[in-house]
């Protein structure tokens, strides 16, 4: 074959990016993105709301930080409970672009303006893709294809590695705030008030900033919604105008994004490629935490590889390593997260209460689990709220066993 470049990643995001800081850092194989937003920075669906983990793990720097905070506030319908969970929260379009600078400055080609379309398939293998910029249809072949487009999959779900439309679906919407902010935590409320079948955020965003959401998962938030619901911008304009520890003064700008999720155990390769990110649902499915995962996803990814080009065989054998090892060490842990999950999000206003005033009692070491998403069965047990109304909800949840 002869190729275009060594790689090739469909898709700008923090996974697409990272996975090509990767390859650029650890070898001197060609590495081209393709961005379908006229600049990274337009990709901006994301709250920026993120860990230790990330900022020093892939060396992300002071000025990408908006704020950062000493601790987690959970609330519900008459209770709140604080969590020594340190935390940071980005600029999300400075991030992405901060990420595409290092992957050039490591020698990989950034392209923005070229969306990717199909993939180019010869032989029952991925050889490249094809793709549209500036109006024209275009073909990039490479050894070894990565699909990092997001929610959209538009490569794995071609490829019947993952089907978006059977996963569980969510939306979020977001406003970036000018004004008071009297909190120097990241705050969640379980609230079907504020946020039916999903929750509700305010983080810290610098001096006199702040950002302010609502999520939910659409199975629970039609469980939920009243019968005369409004738009999920009313309920941020509602939920900004709830509390007096916050006051707006002009809105920055807002944005919108959706999620899909599942356990997160899907096909993440075939004979040349390999998908990361959301395009196979690396989301954690209790939190809906994205860039963490899908980051390590992208890294572990392109240890398999860099092995796999190496040797000159990016069949699905050798890049299906990849694959069962994100299996192997999150496979049980989000399986039991998501069952949590389809629980946490249909609680009732008691149960959500509950729960909060549970995790305040959480141990040092049960915080430090929550926040790795390793939890053991005991932490489970110490979280949850039963109620008998659960038992109704088991055929439901058999399907994740």
């Amino acid at each position: 074959m002869s190729a275009d470049a060594d790689v090739v990643v469909a898709g700008g995001g923090p996974a697409g990016l990272q996975f090509a800081r990767e390859i650029a850092a650890r070898s001197a194989y060609d590495v081209t993105v393709l961005e379908a937003n006229d600049s990274l920075s337009d990709n901006d669906k994301s709250t920026g709301g993120t860990f230790e983990q990330v900022v020093d793990r892939y060396g992300v720097p002071d000025d990408v930080v908006m704020a950062e905070n000493e601790d987690v506030v959970f609330e519900a319908p008459g209770a709140s409970s604080t969590l020594d969970i340190p935390g940071y929260v980005l600029d999300f379009p400075a991030f992405v672009e901060f990420l595409g600078e290092d992957a050039e400055a490591r020698g990989a080609e950034v392209r923005t303006g070229a969306r990717v379309q199909t993939p180019i398939r010869e032989g029952g293998r991925v050889v490249g893709v094809e793709y549209t910029a500036g109006g024209e249809r275009r073909e990039l072949r490479a050894d070894l294809v990565v699909d990092a487009t997001g929610p959209r999959a538009v490569l794995a779900k071609q490829l019947g590695m993952f089907d978006p439309a059977s996963a569980q679906h969510g939306v979020g919407k977001e406003y970036e705030v000018e004004g008071r902010y009297d909190l120097d935590s990241m705050l969640f409320r379980f609230d079907h008030d504020a946020a039916p079948g999903g929750y509700a955020w305010t983080f810290p965003a610098g001096e006199n900033a702040f950002k302010a959401g609502i999520c939910w998962i659409d199975d629970f938030y039609e469980t939920h919604a009243p019968a005369d619901d409004g738009t999920i911008d009313d309920y941020v304009e509602d939920w900004l105008a709830a509390d007096p520890r916050w006051e707006v003064e002009s809105i920055r700008t807002a944005h919108a994004g959706d999620a899909v999720s599942n356990n997160s155990i899907n096909q993440r390769a075939t004979d040349g490629l390999v998908a990361v990110g959301d395009a196979v649902s690396s989301i954690n499915p209790l939190f809906g935490e994205g860039i963490r995962p899908g980051m390590e996803s992208a890294e572990m990814a392109a240890t398999v590889a860099l092995a796999a080009l190496d040797r000159g065989d990016t069949s699905r054998e050798r890049l299906a390593v990849y694959e069962d090892r994100w299996n192997d060490q999150k496979g049980l842990d989000w399986r039991i997260q998501r069952i949590v999950c389809e629980l946490l999000y249909d609680f009732t206003p008691g149960q959500q209460r509950r729960f909060v005033t549970s995790a305040g009692r959480l141990s040092d070491a049960q915080v430090d689990r929550l926040q790795r998403y390793e939890l053991t069965a005991r932490d489970y047990l110490e979280l949850y709220p039963f109620d008998p109304s659960d038992l109704a909800k088991v055929r439901a949840l058999v399907r994740h066993v």
